[in-house]
């Protein structure tokens, strides 16, 4: 009877998060893209601290040869956001209210294509930009699980690619 009792109380110790309601799940991971003059996209991780304040770590890598553009794009994103309101309707949806500030890197091989006489490539630069970006967003969970935030804010890029404009951004993440 105690293994039955200590074999069940471990499951539902290891497994209860399989089964909490979205707003307490503490750790998230999958994709997100942020539409801007240059999108910023990749892979997201987000760890909740608690229930006001949370990181996301977002990377994106990207290399091919015998791209005419852009044969090599790398990013970093970090970002934190805080909570203004939360709600959560019977267990199966939920949703957060968020202001953020992301800071990150991002460096790409462009290249500048003339077609006078067919391609030919004019210029080579290696661009290195800072990235700034703030704003607000809402973070709907449903399922317990399943979280698709979208934000909405400001974007900047400097030194090399001097720009700031609007800026919109969805994710698709697992929460557990």
């Amino acid at each position: 009877m105690k293994k039955l009792f200590l074999s069940v109380s471990l499951c539902l110790f290891c497994f209860g998060a399989l089964f909490a309601g979205g707003l307490e799940n503490k750790n998230a991971i999958g994709v997100y893209v942020v539409g801007a003059e240059r999108p910023i996209c990749g892979i997201q991780y987000e760890r909740r601290f608690n229930d006001f304040i949370g990181m996301k770590f977002g990377t994106f890598a990207f290399y091919n040869k015998d791209s005419e553009e852009n044969p090599f794009d790398l990013s970093f994103t970090l970002e934190t956001d805080f909570t203004l309101f939360q709600s959560e309707w019977k267990d199966k949806i939920a949703s957060r209210l968020f202001v953020f500030c992301m800071v990150g890197y991002e460096t790409f091989y462009g290249r500048e294509i003339v077609y006078d006489n067919g391609p030919q490539i004019k210029s080579e630069k290696f661009h290195n930009n800072a990235i700034v970006n703030a704003g607000f967003g809402f973070d709907f969970i449903f399922f317990g699980h399943l979280s698709v935030p979208i934000q909405f804010g400001f974007m900047g890029y400097f030194p090399d690619d001097a720009s700031v404009g609007f800026s919109g951004g969805i994710a698709l993440r697992y929460s557990w």
